[in-house]
């Protein structure tokens, strides 16, 4: 789905795509799922502690390119479709597709984030909302903003799921609460 919606990974502007999507991951709390396999220690932070940082391009984790993208699509209804994402090679990653209208999530939001070549959530188990975490939409999105060729939400997922293993993570801030993920110079803003 990223592949056919993402053409440019530049914004109107030419500047590069940025991202700082740092985030903790845990095993779930209070809930059935066991925990997935975290890397060990990485350039992108210790015990779960991931932070995907930089420009699209940069050198980010042993050799591997940082590939960052994020766009904005205007749809008829006058919402926005946007896709955004930002891999370290094959091994880590974190994207999301969403739907926003009047600076929320609206419809069609999936979270996915790839930790030691592992996929958890997306189309099957991903879902993501304005609603606090639960069974049916492990992840929450709120505070979006989107000006200018900038978006920046925080995110809080409760038992992000692999769909191939079943095992899974909470995600978040180091400390608790959300994690504060902002992405620069987006087309289509």
């Amino acid at each position: 789905m990223f592949v056919a919606t993402l053409a440019l990974a530049c914004a109107e502007t030419g500047g590069t795509v940025s991202v700082d999507a740092s985030y903790n991951l845990t095993c779930p709390d209070g809930s059935a799922a066991d925990c997935g396999s975290l890397a060990p220690d990485t350039c992108l932070g210790s015990v779960g502690q991931r932070s995907i940082t930089g420009e699209r391009g940069d050198t980010a984790c042993a050799g591997d390119v940082l590939d960052v993208r994020c766009e904005a699509v205007e749809r008829p209804d006058g919402r926005t479709f946007i896709a955004l994402e930002a891999y370290v090679g094959d091994d880590f990653a974190f994207t999301l597709d969403a739907i926003l209208g009047n600076e929320s999530v609206e419809d069609t939001c999936e979270v996915t984030i790839i930790e030691d070549g592992a996929d958890y959530g997306g189309l099957v188990t991903g879902f993501c909302g304005d609603a606090p975490p639960s069974v049916d939409q492990p992840c929450q999105i709120t505070n979006v903003s989107a000006e200018g060729d900038e978006v920046v939400f925080d995110l809080q997922c409760a038992a992000l799921l692999s769909s191939t293993s079943g095992l899974g993570f909470d995600v978040g801030a180091v400390g608790g609460g959300p994690a504060t993920i902002r992405f620069d110079n987006c087309s289509g803003f």
